[in-house]
């Protein structure tokens, strides 16, 4: 699943949120863009958990949605 995430900024964020994921799933697949701001994260976890586990390491996720045009989430149907 996709995920927005911020903030999102260097090689640190990446590390850090990857090692979170891999924490609660040794196996799962995380793969960031820091220019896109997104997150996609595939294991034995439900999108509460990835925004539960980012957000205790200091980040904001809210999971992206399909069919919202571009790919990108404004996140106004998540508040």
């Amino acid at each position: 699943m996709k995920y927005s995430v911020s903030p999102l900024t260097c090689g640190g964020c990446v590390r850090r949120i990857t090692e979170a994921l891999r924490a609660v799933d040794s196996g799962a697949r995380v793969q960031v863009d820091l220019a896109a701001g997104t997150v996609e994260a595939d294991g034995a976890f439900d999108a509460t958990t990835v925004v539960a586990t980012l957000a205790a390491i200091g980040y904001q996720a809210i999971p992206a949605t399909a069919g919202t045009g571009g790919g990108s989430c404004c996140g106004s149907c998540h508040a």
